[in-house]
């Protein structure tokens, strides 16, 4: 009988560690949960499935520590680099006592040591990691195979799963391309459970991104699912859970004005908040951040407008927005779409949303 490795007192307080460091690069987490006792129910053995937005997933994956029940301890896949040492300064382009902080963090080399004690495990990604040279040598293949049996014998150790299908960050706001991943797992592992979580970032309403973390329900993949349905499965799971923010709605909203319109900046807020309670009262499944919900006047939706005319996506003229040919645009290459148009960016959030919000403009016009 496996010997389920529960978290101890110091694996606890580690945990804390990293997401407090992490915590320096959000400008607030909330959090919101589907089971009754706001809990990420994850008995032995569990995969935990999320979705891949960036770098800080990793004091995401902190956070939500916090909330399994029962806490037992994790093996997390993590890209090579992030266990090396001056990663932080490298991968956060800070400045003044942020950027400070991260340098003495980076010097003490705890950052790899606590990854590690914590259950981080270095993994190669294709074409990054010095994958080209195993692909030209032939051993992409075994190094892969090693890494995943690796994964499997830490689970029959006694320990859980955090584990991201899609396998890299997802680039347009909406979830990559799922791997086979998950499949793989459930031939390997007999009874596993698996839950999941959804990492929705506001990085337009807040000068640092605001995190919403939205906890899922436990649920099983049968032996008999074929890798289609596994896919499917996954991306309702993962792609459904993503939390309406002030940031995604606002931009799903202005790329619904027409070219030619203008409205001031209160009309823009008076429809925003219209349209917020009419979709709170037909879809009360759905999670809304608690500064979309709590909009009461124009004041954050000025600092939006204000942000967007500085990225030249929108005209402000006597109070009057203009949305401009920019804002519509769409990037050759969907790589990094939050740098070349934040507001698809965060409109491509709602994606699995969009038939229900679709359908309640077409019911207010």
């Amino acid at each position: 009988m496996t010997e389920i490795k529960y978290g101890t007192v110091p694996y606890n307080i580690l945990i804390k560690l990293v997401e407090r460091t992490g915590g320096l690069m959000f400008s607030e987490v909330e959090e919101h949960f589907l089971h009754p006792t706001q809990k990420l129910v994850s008995p032995y053995p569990t995969a935990i499935l999320g979705n891949h937005v960036s770098e800080l997933d990793i004091a995401a994956l902190a956070v939500i520590y916090t909330k399994l029940s029962p806490k037992i301890k994790m093996t997390i896949p993590t890209r090579e680099d992030i266990m090396t040492r001056n990663f932080l300064t490298k991968e956060f382009r800070t400045k003044g006592l942020t950027k400070l902080l991260l340098g003495l963090i980076d010097k003490s080399n705890i950052i790899p040591l606590l990854l590690g004690y914590i259950g981080c495990m270095p993994i190669k990604r294709p074409f990054r990691d010095n994958s080209r040279e195993l692909l030209k040598k032939g051993e992409l293949r075994e190094t892969v195979d090693a890494e995943w049996n690796t994964l499997v014998e830490n689970i029959d150790k006694g320990k859980n799963l955090f584990m991201f299908p899609e396998g890299t960050y997802n680039q347009d706001g909406f979830l990559n391309q799922i791997k086979k991943g998950v499949y793989y797992l459930k031939t390997k592992v007999e009874d596993i459970h698996f839950n999941h979580f959804n990492l929705t970032y506001d990085t337009l309403s807040f000068k640092k991104a605001k995190l919403h973390i939205t906890y899922g329900l436990p649920f099983t993949i049968s032996k008999d699912e074929s890798v289609d349905s596994v896919t499917k499965l996954l991306q309702d799971k993962l792609g459904g859970s993503y939390a309406i923010t002030l940031g995604n709605l606002i931009s799903y909203l202005l790329l619904r004005i027409e070219d030619s319109a203008q409205l001031s900046i209160d009309t823009l807020t008076q429809s925003l908040m219209k349209y917020r309670d009419k979709l709170i009262e037909r879809h009360p499944e759905l999670k809304f951040g608690s500064e979309l919900r709590n909009l009461s006047d124009a004041k954050m939706v000025s600092t939006i407008m204000e942000k967007l005319q500085k990225l030249k996506y929108i005209q402000l003229t006597e109070g009057k927005i203009k949305r401009l040919e920019s804002m519509v645009q769409i990037p050759k290459s969907a790589n990094n779409l939050k740098k070349h148009n934040v507001v698809l960016y965060h409109k491509n959030q709602l994606t699995k949303h969009l038939p229900k919000l679709d359908a309640l403009v077409v019911d207010a016009s």
